[in-house]
């Protein structure tokens, strides 16, 4: 179960605008039998005084709700809607009108929202039923005044920890689908509002979602904070502005894509690295490139050959199946105290992840993009985001992935391509030690993304061989080419040039297509 309760200082201050929504059609015509399942008055319920829909109720209910604010004479700079919306996962099922009001009558008395034992008086409220969401998950709304009987203010302090940890309470009694305790490894989804702008414009995702994937390949291709902002200097799509301190490290920078700008202002809209992603920030990422092994910087200009590609693959294939041993090892044992190795395996191999999907797929997103996006969720260290000293074999890994995002454009066939179908098998193995170490450590949640991520890997190998030219059919194509061209005759140039010039530079470098 989930529980999205507001921002502090971002709470509504139209009552009767958000009971509007809830009882409408929804901006895509998404609600359905639209209905009250709980209130403070259950007056307002099926068999009440006030259950009739007669012209005018909906306002009434409005008023009714905000009655203390105003009566009272209280305003709230910050806004005085309390809206929260409980969901649970579409695999729960519906839970019916009777659980969804026993839950939100418990949830407001554990939230300190109700009637007090001393005698004050709770705040006023209801909760909104109307269908499945878009993704199938039963949910309800809750709407309240935080303005109490009495005219006191109900107090939110620390409301998201106390939402969460009841929603581990009912989800543990009810047998449902469990979520991840609030321990900063959940990943920082686009809003709403940017999921629709993407699809206004015609985006293949939000800005956020990009901007993120960019970002996260310049860290890893990085060795310091000034080729990491090079990079990002060279994307045709996205702006850097880096922050330096005193002593000329780099204390912060945000980044935004070209376009991107607010409909109400025309502002440019930035992202902080943080709110891309927690191990994005300035100072985590200044700890993950102080333990770099000293490698060449991948700023390079210079783009590898064919064999440094395929060296660059079968290097990060062997560093992928050693770290899966020294996993599967302390998992034979059934050690789970040597959480710095492990934690800093499962973070590290996000990085080869991305760039194996980047060297891959480019901008086009396949399943390997789709692999590494489910797999953020296992990435993150519980509180600390990522690992605070980094084991020698999560280095490797990190290397492995630098040398890859450098070798650029992967190609899919010839040899090169049979590495790349065994370096995706060795990644799926992988990550099935990850699921399997975070089931050993009570981390359901990203367990479960470990072992979804290694499915559509393993989906994708099959068909990543099934591309692949066979040896007799390689030789077969070369002797025709010999053939065609003649024993005295030279290559054809412009066929050469021409067939170079379609050769896909590396994603990020020609700017994102839309």
């Amino acid at each position: 179960m989930i529980a999205k309760a507001p921002a502090k200082g971002k709470y509504g201050s139209d009552t009767y605008g958000l009971l509007r929504y809830l009882f409408g059609s929804g901006k895509a015509n998404e609600h359905r039998d639209q209905h009250l399942v709980a209130a403070w008055d259950p007056e307002w319920l099926a068999g009440g005084a006030f259950a009739t829909r007669y012209r005018g109720w909906l306002p009434r209910l409005a008023r009714e709700i905000d009655a203390p604010m105003t009566g009272h004479d209280v305003e709230l700079a910050g806004g005085h809607v309390y809206h929260v919306v409980l969901s649970v996962p579409c695999q729960d099922g519906v839970l019916g009108d009777a659980r969804w009001r026993e839950l939100v009558e418990e949830a407001i008395d554990r939230m300190g929202l109700g009637p007090e034992s001393e005698g004050r008086a709770g705040c006023r409220w209801v909760a909104v039923h109307h269908g499945p969401s878009k993704d199938g998950n039963d949910h309800v709304h809750l709407a309240l005044n935080l303005v109490r009987g009495d005219g006191t203010i109900a107090d939110t302090y620390r409301d998201w920890p106390r939402w969460r940890q009841w929603c581990m309470e009912v989800e543990q009694r009810l047998n449902l689908t469990p979520t991840s305790p609030a321990n900063k490894t959940a990943p920082l989804r686009p809003t709403r509002a940017e999921t629709e702008k993407a699809a206004r414009l015609g985006w293949k995702q939000p800005s956020r979602e990009y901007l993120r994937e960019v970002v996260r390949v310049a860290a890893l291709e990085a060795t310091s904070a000034k080729v990491f902002v090079d990079l990002l200097r060279q994307e045709m799509s996205v702006s850097i502005e880096p922050r330096w301190g005193a002593d000329g490290e780099l204390s912060g920078y945000r980044v935004a894509q070209m376009g991107d700008r607010s409909k109400s202002s025309g502002e440019q809209i930035w992202f902080s690295g943080s709110r891309l992603a927690r191990d994005l920030s300035a100072p985590k990422l200044i700890q993950r490139w102080a333990s770099v092994d000293g490698s060449p910087s991948p700023a390079s200009p210079r783009l590898p050959n064919h064999a440094e590609r395929r060296e660059a693959i079968t290097e990060a294939t062997g560093t992928v199946t050693h770290a899966r041993e020294v996993l599967a090892a302390n998992l034979h044992v059934g050690d789970a105290t040597d959480d710095n190795t492990a934690d800093g395996i499962a973070h590290a191999v996000l990085d080869l992840l991305t760039a194996t999907a980047r060297g891959i797929e480019g901008p086009d997103a396949g399943p390997i993009t789709a692999a590494a996006k489910t797999y953020q969720l296992a990435a993150a260290v519980p509180y600390r985001v990522q690992p605070t000293r980094w084991a020698p074999i999560a280095v490797e890994l990190r290397a492995a992935a630098r040398r890859l995002a450098h070798a650029g454009a992967l190609s899919r066939r010839g040899s090169t391509g049979v590495a790349l179908v065994a370096l995706i098998a060795a990644l799926a193995s992988l990550l099935a030690e990850v699921s399997a170490w975070r089931e050993l450590t009570q981390q359901r949640q990203q367990s479960d993304a470990a072992r979804r991520a290694a499915e559509l890997l393993s989906q994708d190998a099959p068909l990543l061989a099934e591309h692949l030219p066979t040896a007799r059919r390689v030789h077969a194509e070369r002797a025709a080419q010999e053939k065609r061209r003649g024993p005295d005759r030279l290559p054809n140039v412009d066929s050469s040039l021409k067939q170079r010039s379609t050769v896909r530079e590396p994603f990020g470098r020609s700017g994102r297509a839309r």
